[in-house]
């Protein structure tokens, strides 16, 4: 179904999806990484690329004479991102539930960083979706209960770090502990974040990094979400506080100390970009919107509620606004539809503009994810503007059993993009006028 737009309608769609693409250029990982890696002084000796810019990322690396000839590699992604690159072992891994193949690429990378001596440089490129794509389950934790965990994390509406707080506690690479194997070797690290103030430790559950949450904080998460409810969570936090089972790296650690970090592209960069081309193409400043966090639903009533009272102040003015970050979806015990947080958020604003008493005349939303896929979907997200059909009770349905893309779809309404080789995070845009 294609909806009649009028010409400020279709000129606002056609500016929030290229401000959308222009944030994917912007954060692509092969240039961003080649320039990073020309400017290291000391030669590579070996390379592990994790997450779902993996692949890019080495490419970019690789057209760098930094990276010595013959210098082994590992190359951990998702299957959509998968390329195989002569010379390196490369892997495809399942996200967001880790898969057998991730068990077996994680054994390798243990392997590699593990022969690495105190002459080795070892270049780390990571980016988002690293910590389902290499699962490390650390002894007595089988990859069956990792997945079972990983399900109820994001099942349980923690933020992401919270999460990954957790997850470092379940791993034998994450939270510094590959750090620790490649030991006393040089590491580099190269990172895409795709995690609100861009926090080491949480893009990819930081496998070079040293975990700042203590144990009584973590264990507080588990506990105050029900994840002990599981025997091998409960088990396994009693071999942590006994000492019996290894934990993360902590700040002040030898193993890290020297680990040097350099974030080459990041949610707030895509933002910058996306700005200019809203200012530009509507003529007006942008607002500062609150960051994207929290469950999406809650998020998207909230952000209609503050575009509506803000554009109303601006009279005949438009209003743009820009935010990020990442939100959560908090599954309940009924019926589970198909869709992503950035779909159940823009449907949400939506729905919640055709509550509102006095809802600006023309409004539109895009909400999106950078890497392509928003959810177990094909879309990356949804776009919505005020001249689109809505139906409300069948919104507040799909919303209710989280079947926003059944919603969308055949209305025309989703955000689909090629494949973008990064992972970013999350991108709102909201063009209005009263």
């Amino acid at each position: 179904m294609t909806p009649v737009m009028s010409e400020p309608l279709q000129h606002w769609h056609k500016t929030a999806r290229d401000a959308f693409g222009a944030a994917l250029a912007a954060g692509h990982p092969a240039q961003i990484t080649a320039t990073a890696v020309a400017q290291l002084e000391a030669p590579v000796t070996a390379v592990i690329a994790v997450g779902k810019a993996a692949t890019a990322m080495v490419m970019g690396a690789r057209a760098s004479d930094t990276i010595r000839a013959g210098c082994p590699g590992v190359i951990v992604t998702n299957d959509e991102n998968f390329t195989p690159i002569d010379g390196f072992d490369c892997y495809a891994s399942a996200h967001p539930v880790p898969d057998e193949r991730g068990l077996k690429a994680a054994e390798v990378v243990a392997q590699m960083a593990a022969k690495l001596g105190s002459e080795d440089h070892l270049l780390l490129l990571i980016s988002g979706g690293g910590s389902a794509l290499l699962p490390a389950p650390p002894a007595g934790i089988s990859l069956g209960e990792k997945a079972v965990l990983n399900e109820a994390l994001l099942a349980s509406g923690m933020d992401i770090h919270q999460m990954n707080a957790v997850r470092r506690l379940f791993s034998s690479l994450k939270g510094g502990r590959l750090a620790r194997l490649a030991y006393p070797a040089k590491i580099t690290q190269l990172l895409l974040s795709d995690v609100p103030q861009d926090r080491l430790e949480s893009i990819a559950s930081g496998p070079a990094v040293a975990d700042p949450v203590s144990l009584d904080t973590a264990f507080g998460l588990i506990t105050s979400h029900g994840l002990d409810r599981l025997e091998f969570v409960a088990r396994h936090m009693a071999a942590l506080r006994a000492g019996t089972a290894e934990g993360p790296v902590r700040p002040g650690a030898v193993e890290v100390a020297a680990v040097h970090s350099q974030i080459l592209a990041s949610n707030s960069l895509c933002q910058q970009v996306s700005a200019k081309i809203l200012m530009q193409n509507c003529g007006q400043s942008i607002a500062s919107l609150p960051p994207l966090d929290g469950d999406a639903v809650e998020c998207g009533a909230l952000l209609a509620r503050l575009v509506s009272t803000t554009s109303q102040k601006l009279g005949s003015k438009i209003f743009c606004g820009v935010t990020g970050g990442e939100t959560t979806v908090v599954l309940g015990d009924g019926p589970i539809g198909k869709g992503g947080r950035s779909q159940e958020l823009a449907l949400s604003f939506a729905r919640e503009m055709t509550l509102l008493a006095t809802p600006p005349r023309r409004w539109l939303i895009l909400a999106g994810g950078t890497d392509g896929r928003d959810g177990p979907t094909d879309a990356a997200g949804a776009v919505i503007g005020s001249e689109c059909p809505f139906d409300p009770a069948a919104a507040a349905q799909a919303l209710a059993v989280h079947d926003a893309y059944n919603y969308l779809q055949p209305r025309g309404q989703l955000l689909q993009v090629p494949p973008t080789g990064t992972n970013l995070g999350d991108l709102v845009y909201v063009i209005a006028a009263a």
